[in-house]
């Protein structure tokens, strides 16, 4: 009878650990705001544009432009700008993470998050990763302009190979 009790007990422990509470809206809302989700969103838009004005004048650098082709490519910057806020704006990514939370943490697990985020650690953590994903993003751009150089140079290869093919 005790290997039954101890069976049944284990059962039902694994059965109510499985069923952990989901963490309710108001709580991820909660933790998106003392992470400064919004926020740290609203810096990536800024720091993805200075990434793409430096992706455009690498591609660009070897070939001066007129006026009327820098306009081009400056509507060209404004536009994929619109479309980045379009579809990364904080309207669309905030139910998205709230999903994406709420199927991956429990609500303990919100609390505990929440509980971090408003210590001491927790908020200067949260004050520096501007300046960190600043310093992040510097490095890639670095990073960025050697591999544009040669995915243009495969570009051109593929136009000259192109032009063979099209030949035969």
């Amino acid at each position: 009878m005790k290997l039954w009790s101890k069976l049944l007990l284990s059962a039902l422990l694994v059965c109510g650990s499985a069923h952990a509470e989901k963490p309710t809206d108001a709580s991820l809302k909660e933790l998106l705001v003392v992470t400064n989700s919004q926020q740290i969103l609203k810096a990536v838009e800024a720091q993805v544009d200075g990434l793409m004005k430096n992706v455009l004048e690498q591609t660009t650098k070897d070939r001066p432009l007129n006026a009327e082709s820098q306009k081009a490519l400056d509507k060209f910057r404004d536009k994929v700008r619109i479309i980045h806020k379009e579809q990364f704006g904080w309207d669309k990514l905030e139910p998205l993470f709230i999903d994406i939370y709420s199927k991956s943490l429990t609500q303990e697990d919100v609390d505990g998050i929440i509980a971090f985020y408003k210590s001491p650690a927790g908020k200067s953590y949260v004050s520096k990763m501007p300046a960190m994903m600043q310093q992040s993003m510097a490095s890639m751009q670095k990073l960025m302009g050697p591999m544009m150089e040669k995915i243009i140079q495969a570009g051109k290869e593929l136009d000259e190979d192109m032009g063979k093919a099209n030949k035969k």
